[in-house]
């Protein structure tokens, strides 16, 4: 994971304003291969010199514009002769643009390499670079320690130094990191090492298409992670973190070919043909919250993602007392009860409309606290006042709004009608009523009346 830059000054964004004005020209032209070499403004953002000092606090860290120049996938991409009077390299330090080589594909997104990637979207200015030096060792982790006694990564052992950058895209829904080699020259062109260029060449890149994820209680959700590498054993990590704390809860050892930690309801979808190391999650629930990340391991190299799930529930409302019904110059108390919604935030507002008249908010609210439930999920009520009823109010609307982050621009209301006593005759409801009970009396004493008159008939016949 890259580091977080410190503050800016003037100076780096005008360069930065620079580059991107000079990449706009690059992506327009076509080099001698076909399809426009993508070009991004970057940043190189490493430890200061003489930061620490021996010191156990973090090292101050720098932060140096850069370009990173991305040919099509199989394409050599252009040669430093042509390529570096097209770019803004003048306001770069040397060796600060990087032209990366990617045979997989990968970096691209893997679409079709005569269009852009579509991770560039419709605003590639909101597509963050940040690139960082690197350097190759074993891991540390029980399930990848198996995977230094292999001697399937040659290129762990080559000259050349080592960079990985971190792509993303928010508004695509796509993230990468890659681990860059630079390509050493060869012998005779010596020029080439100290042109403003560095050519390098993608080794091993994980990306995800779902960098953030949203989800109901109770939902099944896949968090979706792939790399692409050379042909050698792999090892997988899933980690969560949420609020300062962090814990494994899969593991794979790729040595061993073994799951080495899985926690209930997780599940890897593994499949080391596409290089698909996606996490699967069953009913997740609000102790899921938090971020994951994916980190693959190879022998002496290993790289990650990070993604970010958020659970939502909606809220359930009910209102109460309902129906109500009031006597003149009454008062009473209504509760808006709001129940089973995640996260924290709800607004709630009461509404009142008269017959003939617009709506209008209700001035005497209140709130209790939060209560939460055992499965994370919260409930409050929320209390409005009705005083002195007047006739003129019968028939008056009293509703409760609600809003959610679960609701999205939406809201959720409940309303109650009220009825003031002897305010109006009975309505058409209660006529039925009363003539269905008059009728249904009437047929009692139908029955009884020839009940009692066949009775006494009987008894005068025996007489």
């Amino acid at each position: 994971m890259g580091a977080t830059p410190g503050p800016r000054s003037s100076f780096p964004l005008l360069l930065l304003l620079l580059l991107l004005l000079g990449a706009a020209a690059v992506l327009g032209a076509s080099s001698a291969a076909g399809p426009p070499t993508v070009t991004l403004a970057c940043w190189f953002v490493e430890e200061a010199a003489g930061g620490g000092g021996g010191s156990v606090m973090p090292s101050k860290l720098q932060q140096r514009p850069a370009l990173l120049l991305l040919p099509p996938p199989g394409t050599r991409g252009t040669d430093q002769g042509r390529l570096a009077p097209d770019l803004p390299v003048a306001h770069l330090e040397p060796g600060m643009a990087f032209q990366l080589r990617d045979p997989s594909g990968t970096l691209w997104g893997r679409g079709n390499p005569s269009a852009p990637p579509f991770w560039l979207g419709t605003a590639p200015d909101s597509v963050s670079c940040e690139i960082n030096a690197y350097t190759p060792q074993e891991a540390h982790v029980s399930w990848a320690a198996g995977l230094g006694s292999q001697e399937s990564c040659p290129r762990s052992l080559e000259k050349g130094k080592w960079f990985i950058t971190s792509i993303q895209s928010p508004e695509a829904g796509y993230g990468i990191s890659s681990i860059l080699h630079e390509e050493v020259p060869l012998p005779g062109k010596q020029e080439a090492a100290t042109s403003s260029i560095t050519m390098t060449t993608a080794v091993f890149s994980v990306f995800t298409r779902t960098p953030h994820l949203q989800s109901r209680l109770g939902q099944d959700v896949v968090l979706d992670c792939g790399f692409s590498a050379p042909a050698a054993p792999f090892s997988v990590e899933w980690r969560h973190q949420h609020r300062g704390a962090g814990r494994v809860i899969l593991a794979y050892d790729g040595a061993a070919r073994r799951i080495s930690v899985a926690e209930k309801g997780t599940e890897l979808f593994l499949d080391p043909e596409s290089g698909n190391v996606s996490l699967g999650l069953r009913g997740v629930r609000v102790h899921h919250e938090g971020t994951y990340i994916c980190t693959i391991y190879l022998p002496h190299l290993h790289a990650q993602q990070a993604l970010e799930l958020k659970t939502v529930e909606p809220p359930r409302v009910t209102l109460r007392p309902a129906p109500l019904s009031l006597p003149p110059s009454g008062h009473a108390e209504l509760a808006c009860e709001i129940s089973g919604f995640y996260p924290l935030g709800v607004s709630v507002s009461w509404k009142r409309r008269r017959p003939g008249a617009p709506q209008e908010a209700i001035p005497e609210t209140w709130e209790s606290g939060h209560r939460q439930s055992p499965d994370g999920t919260f409930s409050l009520t929320s209390y409005a006042r009705l005083r002195t009823v007047q006739p003129h109010d019968n028939g008056a609307s009293f509703s409760c709004h609600v809003g959610h982050a679960g609701l999205g621009d939406l809201e959720l209301q409940k309303a109650v009608k009220l009825q003031v006593a002897g305010s109006s005759g009975p309505s058409w409801e209660d006529a039925t009523g009363l003539f269905l009970v008059a009728f249904g009396l009437y047929g009692i004493l139908q029955f009884f009346f020839r009940w009692a008159s066949r009775d006494r008939t009987k008894t005068q016949k025996l007489e």
